[in-house]
């Protein structure tokens, strides 16, 4: 015959029971208050950068993956056809200033003559007329000249940002054209996360809140931040073809929100990456 289980064996099994119960319940609730998600990238600012001007590339003074500094110099056009723009608007100018002093002073002396008598009023319009015609002149060469000026400068390209020079081909006689980009900067200072919630998760998570972030390059470092953004959209919704709901679809997808957390400890002895991938936490039961 069985025994039956005794007092103390069904003490120790309801026991068990409700501290699997209670552990449990105890996991289910930091998973709802500590949301997390492995659909998680590193992001920063780049800059692309472009040629304002269109000329032959004359010098290079930097490599690709090359970490420059702002004001730095990138490279040179050749600055020969734009000194001789900038020497032919000079010319015109002084040309134009030439004629305008000869009319000014011969304005004055009609004005003159007309006060005496000795011309008609008509004369002294007429040469007012020339006198505005001839200033408009020599603003339009001050225009052209400050233009000439400006795009010589422009055939030296500084580096607007600090950062690390990617996608660099760019070799001595390419012909640049201007305002097509040529290569970009990856800033090193400002780094965060664009992690990608459920929309089951979405709705604790708040701005200011702190995160816990591995990313997959270091995986034995934890790196902070705090949630700056819960984005309005989800990510469906930019993207090149969204989804339809055709008639008779009754499958429903959980959509995936962005969430921009930003790493308030970037360290340089762990080297952060743009693309690379992250894991992250939000403890949404404070603030930072």
């Amino acid at each position: 015959m069985k025994q039956r289980p005794s007092k103390r064996h069904l003490t120790i099994w309801l026991i068990s029971a409700m501290l699997i119960i209670i552990i449990s319940y105890w996991g289910y609730l930091y998973l709802v208050k500590h949301p997390s998600t492995d659909d998680a990238y590193v992001q920063t600012d780049t800059v692309n950068i472009a040629a304002q001007v269109t000329g032959p590339a004359a010098s290079i003074e930097i490599q690709d993956h090359e970490l420059v500094k702002k004001n730095q110099l990138l490279f040179t056009i050749d600055p020969a056809p734009f000194q001789i723009a900038v020497d032919k608007a000079k010319a015109e100018l002084a040309s134009q200033n030439a004629s305008l002093a000869y009319t000014e002073k011969n304005y004055k002396r009609i004005e003159h003559l007309v006060q005496i008598g000795q011309e008609t009023p008509s004369s002294g319009d007429q040469v007012q007329a020339q006198l505005d015609k001839d200033k408009a002149s020599v603003a339009a060469a001050e225009s052209q000249l400050a233009q000439a000026l400006l795009d010589l400068k422009h055939t030296q390209v500084f580096a607007p940002t600090s950062g690390i020079v990617t996608q660099f081909t760019l070799r001595p006689g390419n012909n640049i054209t201007a305002n097509n980009t040529l290569f970009m900067i990856v800033e090193q200072d400002h780094f965060w996360i664009d992690a990608n919630f459920k929309e089951t998760q979405v709705e604790r998570i708040k701005p200011g809140q702190p995160a816990k972030i591995i990313v997959e390059m270091f995986p034995d470092h934890t790196f902070h931040g705090v949630v700056d953004a819960v984005s309005s959209a989800s990510g469906s919704v930019f993207s090149l073809l969204p989804p339809e709901n055709a008639s008779g679809n009754w499958v429903k997808v959980t959509q995936r929100f962005p969430v921009k957390i930003i790493i308030t400890d970037p360290d340089p002895e762990f080297p952060l990456r743009a693309g690379a991938s992250a894991s992250v936490t939000v403890d949404t039961t404070r603030r930072s």
